[in-house]
């Protein structure tokens, strides 16, 4: 735990940027989207929704820096995540800025030894500082399949004019 007077590592603060980037992607790309499009799949059996995919970055962020990193206990229906719907996006963003709020104050604590402490199951170990990178790791495949689903939802009436 961080003392009195003693500064996040450079490390760690690195960690914080990345994924506070991270999120930030995933709003930009949110942006200006209807519930239709913010719900709509590209291929509705074998795809993911703009809404469900920034839902399940959200649960992840918990898994692996709430849960993981800072040893809370959540609960966590990752198979929702994939289901959910945009009603309403306000509360998506309330929600992204306790999630952005918790995982700091967690990093934040952290000390350069404790990246190197190990987490997880006796079965599935892995370091703190893996479980981090993890999640931005995490957040940057779903963040490139969240511009193509946008790409996409722009452009879906495109080929049908070209006919």
């Amino acid at each position: 735990m961080l003392q009195r007077g003693e500064k996040m590592s450079n490390e760690t603060k690195t960690y914080l940027d990345l994924l506070n980037d991270a999120r930030a992607r995933v709003w930009k790309i949110l942006q200006g989207l209807d519930h239709a499009a913010l719900n709509w799949r590209p291929t509705p059996d074998a795809s993911n929704s703009l809404f469900a995919l920034a839902t399940h970055c959200l649960g992840a962020e918990r898994r692996w820096i709430h849960q993981e990193v800072g040893a809370q206990s959540i609960t966590r229906d990752r198979d929702a995540e994939f289901r959910a719907l945009a009603e309403n996006i306000a509360t998506l963003q309330l929600t992204y800025a306790q999630v952005a709020l918790l995982s700091q104050e967690i990093l934040a604590r952290l000390t350069a030894q404790e990246l190197d402490a190990l987490r997880g199951d006796a079965a599935h170990q892995q370091t703190v500082r893996w479980c981090i990178l993890h999640i931005v790791e995490h957040y940057n495949e779903h963040i490139g399949q969240m511009a193509l689903t946008r790409q996409l939802w722009e452009n879906r009436h495109a080929r049908l004019n070209e006919i």
